[in-house]
């Protein structure tokens, strides 16, 4: 849990035979939990919602503690990046109040479900850094794990029901952390969010080294702007499409 030096060797790494194995038990145990979840009631799922609400902060307070105790800096342990979101949003999602209820819920399915997808398939943070056994591996795949259950569940259950419109909650969120992770990191020197350098992915340190406004910019869109729009045609493509097959089907009955 403590040591952090390992050789190339024992490092997953990215598209190895672990993380491939890591992809498929990922994918197949979501399936299997969205199956099993599928007939559960308001109340049940609720109790889940808090479950997993108390489950991602009792782990992310570990995680802090144990990277503070091995004095390692803000980049390691403050909860200030995209993914780290879900930790307030699930918190958010189970509000009384029903814009903070609604704010939550749209970031979870409109945001969590295709950052948890996205981190699975590069974990450029964990299996590049760790093996596939060690604490912080396993906490990664299980915390995004988590994030795609409750987007998932949120949505099918029907507790949220995306609109274009919901942009207005989505991007008053993640513009307010990401302020945030531009103060912190001009204090810290810190990457908070990613705002302060492209953290090794090569087709943006051009725009960086030829401006780091222009880079934190473009930056901003991709997370606060672009995710959702996609995340968002994603589903209402799909939509569609079920709503199609069930008109044929009426149709036909017809």
């Amino acid at each position: 849990m403590f040591y952090d030096n390992f050789t190339e060797d024992q490092i997953c790494g990215i598209f190895s035979l672990w993380h491939f194995v890591a992809i498929f038990v990922f994918f197949v145990a979501a399936i299997i939990a969205i199956y099993f979840s599928r007939k559960l009631n308001e109340k049940q799922t609720k109790i889940i919602m808090w479950t997993i609400a108390i489950l991602v902060t009792a782990m992310e307070i570990i995680k802090i503690a144990i990277r503070l105790y091995k004095h390692e800096g803000g980049d390691a342990w403050i909860p200030l990046y995209y993914c780290s979101l879900f930790i307030y949003a699930i918190w958010l999602s189970i509000c009384k109040n029903k814009y903070l209820k609604r704010t939550g819920q749209c970031f979870m399915v409109l945001g969590g479900i295709a950052a948890s997808i996205c981190f699975v398939i590069y974990p450029s943070t964990s299996l590049m850094l760790y093996p596939i056994w060690h604490p912080a591996s396993l906490h990664s795949l299980f915390y995004h794990w988590l994030m795609l259950y409750a987007g998932l569940l949120t949505l099918i259950k029907g507790l949220y029901r995306p609109q274009l419109k919901d942009f207005v909650y989505y991007v008053i969120f993640t513009t307010f952390f990401t302020i945030i992770a531009v103060i912190v990191n001009s204090y810290l020197g810190t990457n908070l969010m990613f705002m302060g350098n492209p953290f090794g992915l090569a087709f943006l340190d051009a725009i960086f080294e030829f401006s780091k406004p222009l880079y934190m910019l473009l930056v901003y869109l991709a997370q606060c702007v672009v995710l959702y729009f996609a995340t968002y045609g994603v589903y209402a493509l799909i939509k569609f499409l079920i709503d199609r097959r069930r008109m044929k089907k009426l149709e036909r009955l017809i």
